[in-house]
């Protein structure tokens, strides 16, 4: 007679203790631009650091020094895939997976813009110097300019045939400068959205121009 084993069914639960998810990037931010409200917290607008990092759908905001968390931003049903703070520190950009971009404000912890255009997961994100424009890079080998002011779309620039791993905006020129896993850098004209100049040096995927 032949022996049988029987296996206990096992079936995900809730997740909790998570302080950084793996998707994204983090951000270390200054307070002293603006308070920020939590749970029973007050940041003051003193010359401290912060760091707003990813959990699953939503961000974290937490205090090193006391180390505790001091902030949520909770998202929908979708993770975290990029983050990007406005050189004012008043606005937060975050990417999620499923290509949507959403606008933080960061004193009053609510999202209060909706940007899509991508088809797949968001990538990279930067705000220009001005903090007036935003540019996000996708999975689906695309970048698109948008106006965070008028809260639109500017111009989608393709090219890449991978995904992007990071976009950086010239402060001197009118320049973006894009890179991908197709191991490619490019150099876009804005005045004129289209592609100047392709490096093409690289032998492996391009993560990082920093």
């Amino acid at each position: 007679m032949g022996l049988t084993k029987q296996y206990l069914k096992y079936s995900p639960g809730a997740t909790f203790g998570v302080v950084n998810g793996r998707q994204s990037n983090a951000i270390l931010m200054e307070s002293s631009r603006g308070t920020l409200a939590g749970a029973g917290h007050k940041l003051k607008p003193a010359k401290q650091l912060w760091i707003v990092a990813p959990a699953l759908e939503n961000v974290h905001v937490w205090d090193p020094r006391k180390e505790e968390r001091v902030s949520v931003l909770a998202g929908d049903r979708h993770p975290v895939s990029a983050l990007s703070l406005s050189p004012d520190q008043s606005q937060l950009a975050v990417g999620y997976d499923d290509g949507c971009v959403k606008l933080w404000s960061i004193n009053a912890q609510r999202s209060h813009v909706t940007l899509s255009g991508h088809r797949s997961g968001i990538t990279c994100l930067q705000y220009d110097q001005t903090g007036t424009r935003l540019v996000s890079g996708s999975k689906d080998t695309c970048a698109i300019v948008w106006d965070v002011v008028n809260e639109s779309g500017l111009f989608r620039l393709k090219g890449h045939k991978g995904p992007l791993t990071a976009c950086v905006f010239l402060s001197e020129y009118n320049v973006l400068v894009t890179s991908s896993k197709d191991t490619l850098v490019k150099l876009w004209d804005l005045e004129t959205q289209h592609c100047f100049q392709t490096l093409v040096g690289h032998r492996s995927e391009v993560w990082s121009m920093e």
